[in-house]
């Protein structure tokens, strides 16, 4: 089992990959210069493998970004990252202030 797709904020379907959370998670940890690809590896790993529990309990689940977003700070929150996981939610913040 996959997840094969995701819903993006304009509602529009896209493929899911799981590359775009591993360079979000990235970029956090660079910020903070904290964690190397591999840590960022694991920790979308960690990700996809919630998305593949929650696709098991509903065969037709599609994630959307918002909640994705939302696991990475949950999954960050409960790994050594602390720091990361903090420049992770400012610059959601942040984004989220420029798209309103």
């Amino acid at each position: 089992m996959h997840i094969k797709a995701i819903f993006k904020r304009s509602h529009s379907k896209m493929p899911f990959q799981i590359e775009k959370i591993t360079e979000a998670i990235l970029k956090a940890m660079e910020s903070v210069q904290n964690g190397k690809e591999k840590d960022a590896e694991e920790i979308a790993e960690k990700v996809y493998t919630i998305l593949l529990k929650r696709k098991n309990k509903i065969p037709n689940y599609i994630p959307n970004v918002e909640e994705i977003q939302d696991l990475v700070e949950q999954t960050l929150m409960k790994s050594e990252f602390l720091d990361v996981a903090k420049a992770y939610i400012l610059y959601r913040n942040i984004q989220t202030k420029r798209r309103q």
